[in-house]
């Protein structure tokens, strides 16, 4: 019985089984084919038309099989001279088709790039006219595709990071190379195909393998694990097997006790939060997010639980806001919690087209590690707590619906003091990598946010020092955690000046920022999300937050390997919370403030968002808020 990776039979034979079982998966597909419509198309690549030469003349009538090539090179006709000589001649199959300008080319390989072109197109037109071909979709459907892999993942002349995978639409693609012209199958016209089969035979292919099989690698630095036919199989011999059971899932040290399909789900859950020009509503407060908002009068909105589910049921619904957010983190009380009508808000959530997210972290005490400084925050250093029953929370969470999670450590800075300390930095990114980890082995894509507060006199390069310290630990912690990247996201704290420091402008907080992420974060995580942090009285958070953003976008746009997006609590959320005010008739005009600053923040992650053209309330009513634990 073959054993199944998302939803591909792999096949794993003896070395002189190979052969002789790829030679009966072709008969027999050819007799099946033939039986339904009386014909049968084959496309073959030419290292593995040698396994076809023990095709037998007696098994079935051949003179209904069409054979066509994934790969040609032009000139040379190799795959057209050793298909006659493998088993074409033998068998009688009527036609083995090439471009019909191939007299042109029998002269040599030094073809100039136009002749390369016609050739592709004749053969394009040749497939999408041949009665034996289903041509009833975009891209011509054949039987079977048969393909090798090669020792880097490509396959049927598709090489890793070429622009030619990336072809949409096409049949035939003209690859033109000094010395080396072809035309060779696009990965749409080899995904098209009923039925895929791609052999693997030797030690030399074990890398290759497992890297197509795994599907977690960059999207073109394996063109193998493009391959998606209707039904793909793959026949390989133990040699190219290798150890695979024990380190298929060894993706950057993760255990292998951690399911392929975990992985997976992983992965596609951090995708869709780093959908483009989309961020996160951070609504994780424990108490009304009004409180926090640092605004006099929302101050005064009674905190009481019928408020806050008013409130967030109105966020939550508000129309398109999923336009602009991807996910949404919630308290653990708004994991459970229903609006006036009885309707839960994680449905409401998931109904307008948005993720469930949930905060598990406790908090901390104020009270610090014992023995660090006090700093600006006027407490010492803090661990965060909560990974005594974050396995059990995270099993809950998962089934009430959330997809991913947030956990926040803080650190304090003071030059002076030499905070953070290497005490407070350790505790904190070991926190966060076991936190990611038990997250993971439940489901859940985390977050992780090591938040280096702005408080404080410090100016804005003391930060970015204390920033790439952090993170370049925290990536460390990961790594030794076995934190799977590509299915976890950053909340950082962007580069600025302490809130009683020199001002830094937009331009450096954002080339200061970058170039500190590009030092330390790897390419392979999919998204860093930016909490938005405190800002001065005389400032205007959500525009701060805003403009921050839009400036490293636009600074840096083509030059990040991430998505560059935000997280946003009170800089989503202040005007709208203003707007509001606890009132009933205010809800519409609510819903229109948040969908604005979110649209604002969405154009942001492009680089295009024009200061001011987003209404906000500004500095008016600005109040220092509570610091600490939320």
């Amino acid at each position: 019985m073959p054993r199944l990776f998302k939803g591909q039979a792999l096949h794993v034979v003896e070395e002189h089984q190979l052969v002789p079982q790829i030679v009966q998966e072709v008969t027999e597909a050819a007799k099946t084919a033939i039986d339904a419509k009386g014909s049968f198309s084959l496309c073959v690549a030419r290292p593995v038309i040698p396994a076809l030469k023990d095709l037998s003349p007696e098994a079935l009538d051949w003179s209904k099989v069409s054979v066509f090539f994934t790969g040609e090179l032009l000139g040379a006709n190799k795959a057209y001279t050793e298909a006659l000589e493998a088993f074409c001649r033998k068998c009688g199959i009527q036609g083995v088709f090439y471009p019909i300008l191939r007299p042109l080319f029998s002269t040599g390989s030094g073809l100039p790039p136009f002749a390369v072109k016609e050739a592709a197109a004749a053969y394009d037109a040749l497939l999408r006219n041949h009665p034996s071909i289903d041509n009833s979709g975009k891209v011509p459907s054949f039987d079977l595709v048969l393909l090798g892999l090669g020792d880097d993942g490509h396959i049927g002349s598709l090489q890793p990071e070429s622009q030619e995978i990336r072809a949409k639409g096409e049949a035939m693609l003209s690859i033109c190379q000094p010395g080396k012209n072809e035309i060779a199958a696009s990965m749409d016209l080899i995904c098209a195909a009923k039925r895929a089969i791609v052999m693997a035979s030797g030690s030399p292919k074990k890398d290759a393998l497992r890297q197509a099989l795994s599907k977690v690698h960059g999207p073109y630095d394996c063109p193998a694990a493009l391959v998606k036919a209707q039904s793909t199989s793959w026949f390989v011999d133990k040699a190219a097997f290798g150890d695979f059971d024990r380190t298929s899932t060894l993706h950057g040290g993760l255990p292998s006790m951690l399911p392929m399909e975990r992985l997976e789900e992983l992965k596609e859950t951090a995708r869709k939060l780093c959908a483009p020009g989309k961020g996160f509503l951070a609504a994780d407060e424990s108490a009304g997010p009004w409180l926090r908002a640092g605004h006099a009068e929302a101050a005064q909105i009674p905190d009481v639980i019928e408020n806050r589910a008013a409130y967030r049921s109105l966020c939550f619904s508000t129309p398109g806001l999923s336009e602009s957010i991807s996910g949404v983190i919630l308290h653990w009380e708004t994991l459970f919690q229903e609006d006036a009508t009885g309707k839960a808000m994680v449905d409401i959530i998931k109904g307008n087209g948005m993720i469930p997210g949930i905060k598990v972290d406790k908090g901390y005490n104020k009270k610090g590690i014992w023995g660090t400084s006090t700093g600006p925050l006027g407490h010492p250093e803090v661990a965060t707590l909560g990974l005594d029953d974050l396995q059990q929370r995270c099993q809950q969470a998962y089934k009430e619906g959330a997809r991913f999670a947030k956990w926040r450590n803080v650190l304090q800075m003071d030059p002076a003091k030499g905070l953070p300390s290497e005490l407070a930095i350790k505790d904190t990114v070991h926190t966060l990598a076991r936190y990611a980890s038990i997250c993971q082995s439940e489901g859940l894509v985390p977050i992780v946010e090591p938040e280096i507060v702005p408080n404080g006199d410090h100016d804005i390069y003391y930060c970015a020092e204390v920033t790439s310290k952090v993170l370049a630990a925290q990536f460390k912690a990961l790594s030794a955690h076995h934190v799977y990247l590509e299915g976890a996201v950053l909340k950082p704290n962007m580069v600025k000046n302490g809130l009683g420091g020199p001002k830094a402008t937009a331009e450096t907080i954002a080339t200061l920022t970058c170039q500190t992420l590009l030092r330390t974060v790897p390419p392979s995580m999919p998204g860093i999300f930016f909490l938005s942090g405190e800002t001065a009285l005389n400032e205007d958070n959500e525009e701060e937050a805003t403009i921050n953003l839009s400036t490293m976008n636009s600074l840096f746009a083509g030059k990040l390997p991430w998505h560059l997006s935000f997280s946003y609590g009170k800089a989503l959320q202040k005007t709208c919370i203003v707007t509001w005010l606890g009132k009933a008739e205010n809800v519409d005009a609510a819903q229109k403030a948040l969908k604005a600053r979110a649209k604002a923040n969405s154009d942001a992650c492009f680089g295009k968002y024009k200061a001011g053209s987003c209404a906000s309330v500004g500095t008016d009513g600005n109040v220092m808020q509570a610091a600490g634990p939320y």
